[in-house]
């Protein structure tokens, strides 16, 4: 069985996502209509593939849980046969640093957990669907010198409680990740501090941090480095990231 979302523009534009797998299709589908994301959904992989072939798309979303999905056949399928360059998130069900890896190891580029997390999506979505956004809602006040609230305010579309629900959670969950960034570089750890700062992009692009951070992402992600280099990129990160947090706050505190 396969279920096209309506919205959809047809095989000659573009899509913005492929949902694969039976994961929690009413919910995802709630979120990406209400940032106004065009979708299909494909529930095996012979309904998978007849899509990838017949329409262009800007991401993947796959539930690699799903009953008799082979999921490693489809991502090998997308890279290897139909040589498409487009970006690979999986739905897991288990948020350890184990099923992560192996799902990087096959070429998946980011993992979000179920139940499905509004903010975790929107990063995602963030991250991976570049969108226009105009010059107006980039316009920054004198207020925020590393937060961009571009993009949120573009998906949120002036409702001012997401807003206000994005910038809390994301205040929560830098917090939780600056704590595990940490850790990971004391206990040198450095493939768990490389899967940390990966999954860490669906945060802060979130709040327009990407061209704060990118340079020091990349280095700790696809670098050799020894620890004082690692040191120098998580001592960076953490800088911009403790700014960003103050001024979320102030943005949270002007919005009551």
């Amino acid at each position: 069985m396969e279920a096209i979302e309506k919205k959809h523009q047809g095989p000659d534009k573009p899509i913005d996502v492929l949902i694969i797998g039976e994961t929690d299709h009413k919910q995802l589908s709630e979120y990406l209509e209400e940032y106004d994301v065009s979708f299909i959904i494909a529930f095996n992989e012979e309904g998978a593939i007849k899509n990838l072939r017949d329409f262009t798309f800007k991401l993947v979303l796959i539930d690699i849980d799903s009953p008799d999905l082979a999921y490693c056949k489809i991502v090998a399928h997308i890279k290897n046969e139909l040589l498409l360059n487009i970006p690979i998130v999986a739905i897991i069900a288990d948020g350890g640093e184990e099923m992560k890896k192996r799902c990087f190891d096959k070429g998946i580029n980011g993992c979000f957990t179920r139940p499905i997390s509004k903010i975790e999506l929107v990063g995602v979505l963030t991250q991976f669907l570049t969108k226009e956004v105009s010059s107006e809602e980039n316009i920054q006040t004198a207020t925020y010198r590393t937060i961009d609230l571009g993009y949120l305010k573009e998906i949120s579309m002036g409702n001012a409680d997401f807003e206000r629900e994005m910038a809390g959670k994301f205040f929560e969950i830098i917090a939780e990740e600056l704590i595990q960034l940490n850790n990971d570089l004391g206990e040198g750890n450095y493939e768990a501090l490389k899967r940390t700062v990966h999954k860490m992009k669906s945060t802060i692009y979130l709040m327009g941090l990407k061209p704060k951070l990118s340079a020091a992402i990349e280095a700790i992600e696809y670098d050799q480095l020894n620890h004082d280099q690692f040191r120098h990129h998580v001592d960076s990160i953490v800088s911009v990231c403790e700014k960003a947090k103050e001024e979320v706050q102030l943005f949270l505190n002007h919005t009551i």
